[in-house]
């Protein structure tokens, strides 16, 4: 079994919430986190886009940058890049060799292995510390308090994208409890900024916040962003301007607002970014898998929304860019996701849905997935295979004239890019 094998077969050990593993492999790799500048993001919906449009800025600034991001959609490679370029595959081995030692080391003393995600973290921080990034953009993976992420002790910058309703089972019953569970990346010296629609959670952030003495800037109180017709404008945080965005971006201004925030930020850290410099990153920033149009004949939209909250602004961004129309909907989710919720909010631009299965094992029953469906008055097929599934959604999407839309788990999103991407005669992406 080669490194890269060994380093998936960690996945058999699941999710452990809790900092002690991931330390204690730190340690063993010499801490190579501590010598990083990190801005920390956390969030339930659309954190993956600040990242994107943040790592984007930073780079239009001639910064050195490393962005680290979960999950993948169709290679591990993706999680880990810089200036945009992914890591080597070299590099990945190689790190996986001396990750993989360690969690041996750290096995023997503690009794249990790191986990997969641990064992990612920690090669990132490491090959970021190789090449001497000049900053980290880190995505937390769930949650935040626990998450193994937040063995960075000192972030310069801490971002809070919306928090909604997920992994209750994990991070609380409420929309409270959630929040504070995301505010749990905060630390002392650190900025943070936060876009909140949800005023309960962010008065939790807010109080957090204050508790440890951080200064947060609150969209809505410290910053403001309003839609234009071709991006938002700006007003907060020392001066005022107009942000434009890529067609495919228009539904992430408070994504795109929130990255703003974080590199203004970096004032404090001596660095100064201008308007124009902003302007160039976010131009430039792209997201694969966050309503990306990856076909024109038919036409195929991919989107990643696995929540109420991102199915709802998965919805008005298909209201708006494309007025009118119904959608061939194929969707599949993993296990804890609201399907209720999530179907409700899509079946309005719904002409025909195609149930699948993600390929993960903590997929969501296709049949359950069938019956909401039909619940909603929509005409639904099942097939349990998201390969076959794609097939006939393609079939039926230019028989029926309609758009496709993959949706409900970045799996079968990443899993069908790949397929779409490779198949012969289709347009490649």
């Amino acid at each position: 079994m080669g490194p890269l094998e060994r380093l998936e077969s960690l996945e058999r050990f699941g999710w452990r919430f809790g900092l002690d593993s991931i330390r204690a492999l730190l340690r063993e790799l010499g801490n190579p986190e501590k010598g990083l500048n990190v801005i920390h993001v956390a969030g339930s919906n659309g954190k993956g886009s600040v990242c994107s449009f943040t790592a984007s800025i930073l780079r239009a600034a001639g910064l050195r940058t490393g962005l680290y991001t979960s999950p993948h959609l169709c290679d591990l490679r993706e999680r880990f890049r810089v200036d945009g370029r992914w890591i080597p595959r070299r590099d990945l081995l190689r790190l996986s060799r001396r990750v993989l030692a360690a969690c041996g080391k750290v096995r023997g003393r503690m009794g249990h292995s790191p986990t997969h995600f641990e064992a990612l973290t920690a090669l990132a921080f490491l090959w970021f510390c190789e090449r001497k990034v000049d900053w980290v953009v880190l995505e937390v993976g769930l949650g935040g308090r626990l998450d193994a992420t937040n063995a960075i002790e000192d972030p310069k910058v801490c971002l809070i994208a919306p928090v909604g309703l997920e992994h209750q089972e994990i991070l609380g019953d409420d929309i409270l409890s959630i929040a504070a569970e995301k505010a749990g990346i905060l630390k002392p010296g650190c900025f943070a900024a936060a876009w909140q629609p949800d005023r309960r959670a962010a008065g939790t952030i807010d109080r957090k916040a204050e508790a440890l003495g951080v200064p947060l800037a609150l969209a809505g109180r410290n910053y403001r962003f309003r839609a234009t017709s071709k991006g938002f404008r700006w007003n907060g945080l020392g001066f005022k301007d107009h942000f434009t965005l890529p067609a495919t971006g228009m539904f992430q201004r408070g994504n795109a607002a929130l990255a703003v925030a974080g590199v203004r930020a970096l004032e404090t850290q001596g660095l100064s970014l201008d308007s124009a410099t902003i302007q160039k990153g976010l131009s430039a920033a792209s997201w694969p898998g966050r309503f990306e149009r990856i076909s024109r004949d038919p036409l195929v939209l991919l989107d990643g929304a696995h929540n109420p909250d991102g199915a709802a602004a998965l919805s008005e961004a298909l209201a708006h860019g494309y007025p009118g129309k119904h959608w061939v909907v194929l969707n599949g989710f993993l296990a804890d996701k609201d399907v209720e919720g999530i179907v409700g909010k899509l079946a309005g631009r719904t002409a025909l849905s195609i149930a699948t299965e993600p390929p993960s094992g903590r997929r969501q029953e296709g049949s359950r997935v069938m019956r909401v469906w039909e619940g909603k008055g929509i005409p639904v097929f099942w097939i349990k295979d998201w390969r076959k599934a794609l097939d006939l959604a393609a079939r039926k999407a230019r028989e029926m004239e309609r758009g496709l839309l993959i949706t409900g788990s970045l799996y079968l999103v990443g899993a069908c890019r790949g397929r779409w991407a490779g198949s012969k005669g289709l347009e490649r992406i």
